[in-house]
């Protein structure tokens, strides 16, 4: 037998799990040197510098991109006046024949972008979302981005229009305010059979908010129309729509009926998506403008 150093007894320590070596090094173990890192930690103003760089490097060639792109448009279209431009194409001519049969909406301007271009809208509704979400992204206050003494300050000011009595703007709004929501409904949901709809009545409902709230204060609008429900509200109309308008489309592409009865030309309940949609936009339009009031005005909706 070997004395405790050898190799059967170092290999039941190992076994047992201890960390020594089975086998003798011909050279000593050196102690782990400790691993220096050679790259030098970025401090946070060059690391600003960066984004900063990166951020202004991609606006200018995004821009430089689009207006490249607008400008190869604009070069390709058709000179004015020629021969080969007729002034009513066939396209305009069959919505003006068959727009009537087609949508069902006596209004043939309601029928053009809501049912023939419903696409075009609904971009245009994504549009006014995005722009309402990304001014909410940026001005509404929290925790995070207001300090106290601005907290304060909007205390204060709360309070000094709380007391504020104004008889000419309340007598005017108390006059005023019902008819103008009243008004706004109806032009939301008669655009189908005359001019109007979802974009034109949500912009005087929203001014209608705005009116409400320099007479009776944001607080006041908060009472009825919340942070909570102006996002259930956007969100809910902006994805009621797409999913109507990817239901209509699909249908249509594979020649198959939509279920979704045209009505009868003329009638408040007619027109098949178009008086759902006109309402779903007019939401929309109502959130988006009194957001940007209620965001730039306080900071909150």
């Amino acid at each position: 037998m070997r004395s405790d150093n050898g190799f059967w007894k170092r290999f039941l320590d190992w076994v047992n799990g201890d960390e020594r070596e089975l086998w003798y090094s011909a050279k000593p173990a050196r102690a782990a040197e400790p691993k220096h890192k050679t790259a030098k930690k970025m401090t946070k103003a060059q690391k600003d510098r960066i984004f900063n760089l990166i951020y202004r490097t991609s606006g200018v060639l995004i821009s430089v991109a689009m207006l490249v792109t607008l400008l190869l448009v604009m070069v390709n279209l058709p000179i004015v006046g020629e021969a080969e431009n007729p002034t009513n194409n066939e396209l305009s001519q069959y919505y003006i024949e068959h727009g009537l049969e087609d949508a069902g909406a006596t209004n043939l301007v309601g029928n053009m972008i809501l049912s023939y271009r419903v696409f075009d809208t609904f971009g245009e509704s994504s549009v006014l979302f995005l722009a309402a979400t990304a001014v909410t992204m940026l001005l509404l206050r929290d925790t995070k981005n207001t300090s106290d003494k601005l907290l304060r300050y909007f205390k204060r000011e709360d309070k000094a229009e709380s007391i504020v009595n104004d008889r000419l703007l309340r007598t005017v709004s108390r006059t005023m305010l019902p008819i103008i929501f009243l008004y706004a409904i109806y032009i939301m949901v008669n655009g189908h059979l005359s001019p109007g709809g979802g974009f034109a009545g949500g912009s005087i409902l929203g001014g209608g908010l705005i009116l409400f709230a320099q007479e009776f204060g944001t607080g006041g609008v908060k009472q009825f129309f919340s942070q909570t429900l102006f996002k259930s509200v956007r969100t809910v109309a902006l994805a009621g729509y797409g999913l109507i308008d990817l239901y209509y489309a699909f249908m249509g592409a594979n020649g198959l009926d939509n279920h979704i009865p045209l009505g009868t030309p003329g009638s408040l309940f007619s027109s098949g998506i178009i008086l759902p949609i006109n309402v779903m936009v007019g939401m929309v339009v109502t959130c988006t403008i009194y957001a940007f009031y209620g965001l730039f005005h306080k900071g909150e909706i």
